[in-house]
């Protein structure tokens, strides 16, 4: 979207400024000389054919190495930025030498894809020159002894204006070659950016998709079964409800499909089978903004845009008076810490939010979610990364935003659950047990030996 575009809009450029004038010429020097005699120009036409299929080899090759020297440049771009966005890691380890070695490396292969497509760029002018010099001289040979021995159809003065014509006639040939080169490494960087563009969205409105806007009694989990690929299901055969007001949590291990559990509402991927109902509508039926508009996501990790603080937590809400901003980051817990910056509001945040600690952003990421005022609010827990004050800010400000609204939690802390309507244990894609804490504790399975692994280790 960038590189490529840059390389579109040169070819472009290029090609469409010389493309009608050259045109013209070649029509006009070619007219000329079928004028003057159209037996020489037969002749010179023979070498045509060799130097139309030397053009079209040329434009063939170019575009093969423009497209590898492109995808190259795009893995230099990809090795900075990984490098840039770790580089606590790689200072950590001590990899500086190890990473400069390897952005070199792709420097490298980019170098050599580019020279590669540089040399086969300037080998079609010197062989162009030399192909016309050759029909050149043999045109003179031909007609220059019909002359001499007072057989030929021209005189000497018009073999003269000939030969001028034919040789004018070689610089917009020259200039439309390298035209069709150049329009080549246009339409390899053309091919990558509309083989992004025109990538079909899987999730999309269905044309009788209807609009929804009041979450009014519950959210039905009917059957359903997921996998990311044919050789993998994540989620087997799911099914619950969860009424309008409740605290579902999910626990259980690593890998168990607590996130695609929750991904699945909001339609970032639909279930094989299976459908998930609100209101007892199926989702796949409602307009997906609508839908969305109806929840508030807050993710373990934290996602800011490189922006003013204010302009995180109002982030897609035009208009928002700034009390209604601080109301929200005071609820967060994040207005006390927001105000120890020097511009306040008008800080900007960086790249991903790195001027912050781990607990501010996940303060700013719920003052997010609040100020949007969702009915529904999937949350993904990400305390258990925070310091211990830190953990008790966010831990009041997710009680805050949970109250009065339909919750969906997903525990790595279990400790944060107690409270739950009613806790869903998952395992390799089933729900193997489901109750509020005291009930599952009561029984020896695997939320308790969750429960307790995760006592003993605290402890």
């Amino acid at each position: 979207m960038t590189n490529d575009v840059v390389v579109l809009n040169d070819s472009l450029d290029v090609g469409f400024n010389r493309l009608v004038t050259d045109s013209l010429e070649m029509v006009l020097f070619f007219s000329f000389l079928i004028i003057l005699s159209w037996k020489l120009t037969l002749l010179a036409m023979v070498i045509l054919p060799v130097v139309f299929c030397f053009i079209w080899y040329i434009g063939k090759k170019l575009r093969k190495y423009s497209e590898r020297s492109q995808k190259r440049m795009a893995d230099v771009n990809s090795v900075l930025e990984e490098t840039i966005n770790n580089i606590r890691i790689v200072k950590a380890f001590s990899m500086e030498q190890f990473e400069s070695k390897k952005f070199f490396r792709s420097t490298y292969n980019y170098f050599r894809a580019l020279l590669r497509m540089t040399r086969i760029r300037h080998l079609a002018s010197p062989i162009n020159d030399t192909l016309a010099t050759v029909a050149g001289i043999i045109i003179l040979l031909f007609a220059g002894s019909r002359i001499i021995s007072g057989g030929g159809d021209l005189d000497a003065g018009d073999f003269m204006t000939y030969i001028l014509a034919m040789f004018s006639m070689i610089k917009p040939a020259k200039s439309l070659s390298r035209i069709h080169i150049k329009l080549q490494e246009g339409m390899a960087a053309a091919e990558r950016i509309f083989e992004v563009m025109d990538t079909k969205e899987k999730i999309k409105d269905s044309p009788q998709a209807r609009p929804i806007s009041q979450f009014t009694d519950e959210i039905v989990y009917n059957d359903v079964t997921f996998s990311y690929n044919e050789y993998e299901t994540v989620l087997r055969n799911i099914s619950f409800d969860v009424k309008k007001g409740e605290v579902v949590a999910v626990v259980g291990p690593s890998g168990a499909g607590k996130s695609t559990l929750f991904d699945l509402l909001p339609r970032f991927y639909d279930p094989q089978k299976g459908k998930i109902l609100i209101d007892g509508q199926d989702i796949r039926s409602l307009k997906l903004s609508s839908l969305r508009g109806l929840m508030g996501i807050v993710t373990q990790e934290t996602y800011l845009f490189n922006d003013t603080i204010r302009n995180n937590i109002a982030y897609g809400l035009d208009g928002i008076p700034d009390v209604s901003v601080v109301a929200a980051s005071r609820m967060a817990n994040a207005d006390e810490s927001i105000n120890q910056f020097e511009e306040r509001y008008d800080t900007l945040v960086g790249n991903r939010g790195v001027r912050l600690s781990g607990g501010q952003r996940q303060r700013l990421a719920i003052a997010r979610a609040l100020l949007k005022n969702p009915q529904i609010l999937i949350f993904d827990e990400a305390t258990s990364a925070l310091d211990t004050e830190s953990e008790i800010l966010v831990q009041e400000a997710i009680d805050r935003l949970m109250q009065n609204r339909t919750t969906l939690v997903i525990a790595h802390r279990l400790s944060t659950i107690k409270n739950a309507d009613r806790i869903l244990v998952l395992d390799e894609g089933r729900i193997v047990e489901s109750g509020s804490h005291d009930i599952l504790m009561q029984q020896d399975g695997l939320y308790k030996r969750l429960y307790s692994m995760q006592f003993r280790d605290v402890s």
